[in-house]
Order: C-alpha cells, then sequence, then structure tokens
C-alpha cells in the first residue's frame, strides 16, 4: 500500500517538480559545480565561510546525496534527474517545521530569488503558517542591488524588484539587510541566497535546491547548519506547485509513515 510520501511523490512527478525532465542537465549542474569551487559569489549564496575547502568530489557527492542522481545523469537529453521521493521528504520535513515554529507564535521570513516560478508557492505558504499562528514578518531596508532593484513585498515574501517587475537573483545581501532590519527570527523559507544569507547568520532554514545549487546541497551535507533541502526544480510554471503545497500542508495534520 502506498504512504502519503509516496503519493505525493507520484503527484509532484505529474506536476514536473521532479522526475527525469527537470530543468538543468548534465553540463550546467557540473558547471555550477565549478564556479562554486572558484568561490564565485553568484553561487556561493553568502555561504563563503560554510563552503570553505569544497572539491569538485564533495559538491558531486552531495548533490547526488539530495537529488537521488549523480548531476551529470540524464535520460532526456539536456534534463536533470530528481528522485521525487526526496522531493516530496523535503516538503514533507518543511511542513513539520513551519507547523512546529508557528505553534509557538514563532517570527518567519519568506523570500524568494525565483519570483517568476515561485511568488504563488511563497505566497500560499506564507498565508498558511500565519493561518497557523506565525508571525510571518517584514521589514523596511534601503539597499539598492542589480539593476537598480531594492527588496519588494509581495504581500509578507521578499523579493528583489524596480517597482514594474521583480527580478531574478542569487544575491544574498538582500536577506542580510532584511534579517538586521527585523531583529530576532525564528525561522527563514527561502531560496538561492535569500536562503544562503539565513544560514550563514545561523538562522534555521527550509531553502528549495535545485540540481544546480551545490552550495545548498554541500552545506546541508556537512550538518554545520540547521537547513532543511527541498530538492526540487525551481523553472517550472507558477501553479505547477500546487503539488509541492499540498504534500507542505499536509505534514503533521495527519499521521504518516516514512
Amino acid at each position: 500500500m502506498d504512504t502519503p510520501r509516496d503519493e505525493h511523490a507520484k503527484r509532484l512527478l505529474a506536476a514536473g517538480m521532479a522526475g527525469n525532465r527537470t530543468s538543468h542537465g548534465a553540463e550546467d549542474n557540473l558547471y555550477k559545480i565549478t564556479r562554486l569551487l572558484e568561490h564565485d559569489p553568484d553561487h556561493t549564496f553568502g555561504m563563503d565561510k560554510l563552503l570553505a575547502g569544497v572539491s569538485f568530489e564533495e559538491g558531486y557527492s552531495a548533490v547526488r546525496e539530495h537529488t537521488g542522481h549523480p548531476p551529470d545523469h540524464e535520460e532526456t537529453p539536456g534534463r536533470g534527474c530528481i528522485d521525487p521521493e526526496r522531493t516530496a521528504g523535503g516538503l514533507l520535513a518543511a511542513g513539520a517545521a513551519i507547523r512546529e515554529v508557528a505553534a509557538e507564535g514563532g517570527r518567519i521570513i519568506f523570500g524568494t530569488g525565483h519570483p517568476g516560478a515561485l511568488i504563488l508557492y511563497y505566497l500560499e505558504l506564507s498565508r498558511w503558517a500565519a493561518g497557523l499562528g506565525a508571525d510571518v514578518i517584514t521589514a523596511r531596508t534601503q539597499g539598492r542591488y542589480e539593476r537598480g532593484s531594492r527588496t519588494e513585498w509581495v504581500e509578507r515574501v521578499a523579493a528583489l524588484g524596480d517597482g514594474a517587475s521583480l527580478h531574478h537573483t542569487h544575491d544574498p545581501e538582500p536577506m542580510r539587510e532584511v534579517l538586521e532590519a527585523a531583529g530576532e527570527v525564528d525561522l527563514v523559507v527561502a531560496d538561492h541566497g535569500f536562503a544562503g544569507a539565513a544560514v550563514a547568520a545561523g538562522v534555521r532554514t527550509i531553502a528549495i535546491m535545485d540540481t544546480n545549487d551545490p552550495a545548498l546541497a554541500v552545506v546541508s551535507s556537512r550538518q554545520e547548519a540547521n537547513l532543511t533541502v527541498i530538492p526540487m526544480d525551481d523553472n517550472r510554471p507558477p501553479n505547477s506547485y500546487l503539488a509541492a503545497l499540498e504534500a507542505v500542508r499536509a505534514a503533521g495534520a495527519h499521521p504518516h509513515r516514512r
């Protein structure tokens, strides 16, 4: 008999969150590991100290550990692979963590460097967390970042924007400034540099990790931070993430077997 985790894995596979046709293929995945070794700030996500001494082999193994496949494994040319069971497990763990923090009235920040795909996912998560009792917080910052952008809040989700459009970014600096302005924070739910800055600051973090985000995989594998990783394609159409939301909300709502 299928467990709830199995059932979520099937829905995630059907929605394209995982499987053998995810957005980034072998060439890009391996290239991003080499950029990590060069400590390219666009790929360390602000976690440079936690990534000290990283080797290619460590990056390769960490991505394999989290996605269930070597980063250069392709079943569909030009496309990557993520084990949907691991995606389901990460989402269920994320849901349990959000419920735990919300039950104590804890302070949570949501943010995304991938607003084109993920803004609806984070909006719905932030509303759900607030309904559970979390203090979902925003903070005013004055910083200006790439392309003249600034931190913009879509309801209570942080992203970069220019007043007209929201931007994709790996920059950790916006979340650094948000954390400075926000005071004590119990949990950050984010991706890219928004997640990396929180991890580097020692804040409990839930982070989406695509196959070409080796920095998050390495830091999680080293277990030097309170980091829950969700291996998941972050380039799907926004409505695709309804399957991911179902898994997060299901955690703790009913007993489930792992």
